[in-house]
């Protein structure tokens, strides 16, 4: 045995000597090689200018996502334009908070980015109303473009030249080198935005893809047919973008200006979604693109409130990023509010009071289960039902020492609450109001936001889906302002938005409430 092993050892041994020594020729080899190389004058030039070659291309992209935007006035519009790396060689146009409009311009790897910082309402109301106004803004509106471009692409080549300076001195320490690398990025650079410019699509301004709220407004730019790829078509369809874009803006120049990027607690109150199953992407589209704290589901998600339309259709909650706070409508079973329940971001209030995003949300549910039209109670006694589930939210508020908002689904459970909350959410009636109840308290009643549900196919002049944002003020949490968005549905592809902001003295908040504060006006 002991002799096996000792053969054994010695094979190993020896097989392990052949190895190293195969790898020491190897070794040998492959330095023979380099020193060959490196005393080859062809060879290490070769080496060298790939170097360059790799570290001028990579400083070119480093550079271009380093590119900041440049300030340009195109039309009413104050845009930041910007290059950045793209393998598609999209253009997109931002529109905050309404989403993007994103064009097929041109081939990659460079892409174009503009954004809407501001608009100037007297210029787009002009351009609008003015006789003239949209053929004036047209015959600067290419070439304001064009500059735009132009002043950015000069910038991002100096950027990139720049980066391949630095970038070079550090890899190569020499300064023939880092002159060459610097000259590398800026020909890499002006090479793909030649190849870019050379690629442009003048026709895809008529063919845009939306995203985000923007994607139920195809007619914001119109529906152009049989383009002609020549300039003055260019010219008219980007005409056609500005102006429909001027016209949803004009709306701000007579009234009074809230920052949507301020700290303002944003709550979407929505309603009466009644299985519209593009309810649920456009609020989540408005939840991502308004930044929304939370959302006020004022009750009947659901037709018949059956197991089927409970389990499937409250799926589609897991859409919103937002807590959703939820009250039964008449048209919700038990069921329905059960499945909503299972979710982690719904909460269902009925007679209490909870914080949520900074707020205290009160809630009680519809006491009335009335899918059936033909099988409802007496007017008396369903009128007798809602004021006492209003009066027992209005004793919850009071235990609880008060309330920032609360949430009914029928207007007439509102009542009980003048004086006790300043602000109430409702529905049902599938028609947007403001009513005051009076003590300081408001009501606002939302429209449909789904529109109806197949109700939308009965009628002669189809609803529209219908929702507010509302904007709370972070220490009084009082109302400040509510933007009311309206989407057009059946035969319909147009969207407006309405800011209401109110006034600093009518602002009432809990707290003033409960000291008696004079009501303010009514806001019909």
């Amino acid at each position: 045995m002991n002799h096996r092993l000792a053969g054994a050892a010695h094979r190993v041994e020896s097989a392990s000597r052949a190895v190293w020594h195969g790898i020491e020729t190897a070794w040998g080899a492959v330095r023979s090689g380099f020193s060959r190389a490196r005393s080859n004058g062809w060879v290490r030039r070769v080496a060298v200018a790939a170097a360059i070659l790799v570290v001028g291309t990579a400083s070119a992209a480093g550079g271009l996502a380093l590119v900041g935007g440049t300030k340009a006035d195109i039309g009413p519009f104050e845009t930041t334009v910007a290059l950045h790396p793209d393998i598609h060689g999209e253009t997109v146009v931002t529109i905050p908070p309404l989403g993007t409009v994103v064009f097929d311009s041109h081939d990659g790897p460079v892409g174009l980015n503009l954004k809407l910082d501001a608009v100037d309402p007297v210029q787009a109301q002009a351009i609008i109303n003015t006789p003239g106004g949209v053929t004036t803004a047209s015959q600067s509106l290419a070439a304001d473009v064009s500059e735009a471009v132009t002043r950015v692409a000069v910038e991002a080549l100096a950027i990139v030249t720049l980066c391949g300076l630095l970038v070079g001195a550090l890899a190569f320490r020499n300064m023939r080198r880092t002159l060459m690398t610097g000259v590398t990025a800026l020909a890499v650079t002006a090479a793909l935005v030649g190849y870019a410019a050379g690629t442009l699509r003048t026709e895809s301004i008529s063919q845009p893809r939306y995203e985000g709220l923007l994607a139920y407004a195809p007619g914001v730019v119109g529906n152009a047919e049989d383009i002609a790829e020549n300039y003055e078509q260019y010219v008219a369809n980007l005409q056609k973008f500005v102006t429909n874009i001027s016209e949803f803006y004009a709306l701000a120049m007579n009234m009074p200006q809230l920052k949507i990027e301020d700290d303002s607690i944003r709550v979407l109150h929505v309603s009466d979604i009644h299985l519209n199953p593009s309810a649920w992407h456009l609020m989540e589209s408005v939840v991502d693109q308004f930044d929304i704290h939370a959302v006020a589901d004022t009750g009947d998600l659901n037709d018949w409130g059956s197991e089927q339309e409970a389990e499937i259709f409250s799926q589609g909650v897991q859409q919103i990023n937002a807590p959703y706070v939820f009250v039964k409508g008449n048209h919700d079973s038990a069921t329905t509010v059960a499945a909503l329940a299972a979710y982690d971001n719904v909460i269902v209030l009925d007679g209490e009071v909870r914080e949520i995003a900074g707020l205290n949300f009160a809630g009680v549910a519809d006491p009335r289960f009335t899918p059936d039209k033909g099988a409802q109670p007496s007017s008396e006694y369903a009128q007798q039902m809602l004021t006492e589930s209003g009066q027992r939210l209005a004793d919850a508020i009071e235990e609880a020492g008060g309330a920032d908002l609360a949430m009914v689904h029928e207007p007439p459970m509102a009542d009980p609450l003048a004086g006790v909350v300043p602000l109430v959410l409702a529905g049902h009636t599938h028609s947007r109001a403001v009513h005051d109840l009076g003590e300081g308290t408001t009501l606002m009643v939302e429209g449909s936001t789904g529109a109806a549900g197949l109700r939308v196919f009965e009628s002669d002049e189809p609803k529209k889906m219908e929702m507010d944002v509302l904007y709370f003020d972070p220490v009084t949490k009082a109302l400040t302002a509510y933007d009311s968005i309206s989407v057009g549905t059946v035969g319909q592809s147009d969207i407006t938005l309405d800011r209401t902001v109110i006034p600093l003295d009518d602002q009432i908040n809990e707290e003033e409430l409960q000291e008696g504060l004079p009501a303010r006006p009514e806001d019909e």
